[in-house]
């Protein structure tokens, strides 16, 4: 019998591998695991050289293989004892595939916080956002207070995670709430004064109403408002967010609408986290986040790090879409017309619309064979995966959705992606026609446009309804805001369309078809039109954003003259009035 021990003892005195390519040869995996694609060894080969800076951003297209390159990394971070390391996803459908994927890597990993094996850093904890950020977390919450320290972590999906992430810290109040009314019955005066008809509108509930509390009435009243939130503290509105916002309610903003109100800080202490917040690596890995500013606003990352991310040389791998605006090529199509369409294709092939609201949806049903929302859309995706369903209409999901393959073959972005959070909406009144609001909306557009694409070797033909959405996505300044790829797909969109200039949308069918069949041609020219694209920016970060988080921290601290100032070379160099305040 042969004597592993001692086989094992010659190496013994050898230095752990610690470089994610040679740890990928160790691995005991699955035969579907060759080797690291191109673009996944030198994205795992750029981080490794800078893997000693706190906080890494790694870009890469959907469906390049963002998986394994965040198991490798945490697996080598693990390897040169830097530890314990978790995997977060967005949410527990993709715990399940990070779960999978680790297994069939070859990579130890669990999904229990108490695992003998993650406390000791010998596997990778994997768990939703909503383990990790709450106001009653696992790992700790408040200053000093970490139960389970964390080492290195890893953030995919990050611009889904972000969202979570702020609605953990946001306090939301509806009418019948005691703290609600007391809190309106305490600003009524100020209101009033504020907006006249503001209030009018508040009093008659009309759903479209929103008036936010004057930033002045809100200092004044800070103390009050502390009291009636605080003497509601246990109640189900505010029992996880409120260990997270009560130390910076005088840095929030509070907006009222016909239904709720809602309390939310312009950058989030995140420090209220202090696993997180403390551990040695953070890697944050995404596809399409066009705005990387929100990383340092939700997380506190490192503004000079956030600049800098990792991404493969190029536009990247990406799977096959031909995004075409029908009404583009002739404004004389309806949306009827575009409907009738999407009802021919979804005889044949899963269609998906993508629409706004509860409202837009109407327009839909007369065709649609499922309507999913929030409560609905784990079902219904699973069910778009699995069978043909015809044409289904999703509500303002345009992110943490994916439908591979045969689950989408055919997408529809319906109209602008609009916000419902009573803040956001606030600031989107606010900021309309700014570029940051443009940039917004450009990254809510580009994370609808790739649910259907969720491989290299994936395709789905996407149509842009709407002239305000062709018309944003046309702007100048919009260009600059799409990753490569997307901008490459989108210019091919368009050389297509040249060739249908005036032509009835019958004619588009066959078109489509040659995406949603994989013709030869087709596939090679889109191949070509992403290969040949620029690199285009690394990051877009404004100047604005890590002063304003310099400016919070200041403030939350109470140092109110050194938070005024780190603002003002902000003010001093932005241009547009709106957004300079």
């Amino acid at each position: 019998m042969l004597d592993f021990d001692a086989l094992s003892g010659a190496i013994s005195g050898a230095a752990e591998i610690i470089e994610p390519r040679q740890i990928f040869t160790t691995l005991a995996r699955h035969p579907r695991f060759m080797f690291p694609s191109a673009n996944q060894g030198e994205v795992l080969d750029k981080w490794f050289e800078k893997r000693a800076r706190r906080d890494n951003t790694i870009k890469m297209n959907t469906g390049s293989g963002k998986m394994l390159v965040g198991l490798l990394a945490l697996q080598s971070c693990l390897n040169e004892k830097v530890g314990p390391a978790i995997y977060v996803t967005p949410d527990n459908y993709l715990v399940t595939q990070v779960l999978k994927e680790a297994q069939d890597l070859g990579i130890p990993a669990t999904n229990d916080l108490n695992h003998v094996g993650f406390l000791s850093g010998q596997a990778i904890l994997v768990a939703n956002i909503d383990k990790l950020v709450n106001g009653k977390s696992q790992f700790g919450v408040g200053a000093g207070n970490v139960r389970v320290p964390l080492g290195s972590v890893v953030i995919d999906d990050a611009h889904a995670c972000l969202d979570a992430v702020a609605d953990q810290f946001s306090i939301d109040l509806p009418t019948g709430h005691a703290a609600h009314k007391a809190l309106l019955k305490l600003f009524e005066d100020d209101l009033k004064q504020y907006s006249a008809v503001g209030w009018i509108e508040l009093d008659r509930n009309d759903p479209q109403t929103l008036i936010a509390v004057p930033f002045w009435a809100w200092q004044d009243k800070c103390q009050q408002v502390l009291e009636i939130l605080d003497a509601h503290r246990d109640s189900d509105e505010l029992k996880f967010s409120w260990p997270l916002l009560k130390g910076v309610i005088p840095l929030c903003t509070c907006v009222f609408g016909a239904n709720a109100l809602q309390i939310k800080p312009r950058c989030l202490p995140i420090a209220q986290i202090p696993a997180f917040d403390r551990a040695k690596r953070r890697i944050y890995m995404t596809a399409t986040l066009a705005d990387d500013g929100i990383l340092i606003t939700h997380l506190d990352a490192n503004p000079e790090a956030i600049a800098d991310p990792i991404k493969p040389k190029g536009a990247g791998e990406i799977g096959d879409r031909m995004i075409v605006a029908p009404q583009e090529f002739n404004p004389e199509i309806t949306e009827e017309d575009v409907k009738t369409l999407a009802k021919a294709i979804s005889a044949h092939h899963n269609v998906v619309v993508l629409v706004p609201s509860f409202t837009r949806a109407t327009f839909w049903r007369s065709v649609a064979n499922q309507t999913l929302s929030k409560d609905s859309i784990a079902e219904g995706v699973v069910a778009l995966k699995n069978k043909h369903m015809g044409l289904t209409v999703l509500v303002n999901r345009y992110d943490g959705v994916d439908l591979p393959e045969n689950a989408c073959r055919l997408l529809i972005v319906d109209g602008i992606p609009e916000v419902h959070d009573l803040v956001e909406r606030n600031e989107a009144l606010v900021l309309d026609g700014t570029e940051l609001l443009l940039l917004r909306q450009i990254q809510r557009i580009e994370q609808g446009m790739g649910r259907g694409v969720r491989s290299g070797e994936d395709r789905c033909a996407v149509l842009l309804l709407g002239a305000r959405l062709t018309q944003r996505i046309n702007m100048p300044e919009a260009r600059r805001m799409f990753t490569a790829a997307t901008l490459a797909q989108i210019d091919l969109g368009k050389a297509v369309t040249k060739q249908l200039k005036g032509k009835p949308i019958n004619d588009l069918l066959p078109i489509l078809e040659l995406c949603i069949s994989k013709d030869p041609k087709w596939w090679l020219m889109g191949r070509q039109y992403v290969a040949k694209a620029p690199e285009g920016a690394l990051s877009h970060v404004d100047i604005s954003i890590p002063l304003a988080r310099k400016a919070f921290d200041q403030a939350s601290l109470g140092q109110w003259s050194t938070a005024a100032a780190a603002l003002q070379p902000a003010a001093h160099a932005e241009n547009d009035p709106i957004v300079r305040g």
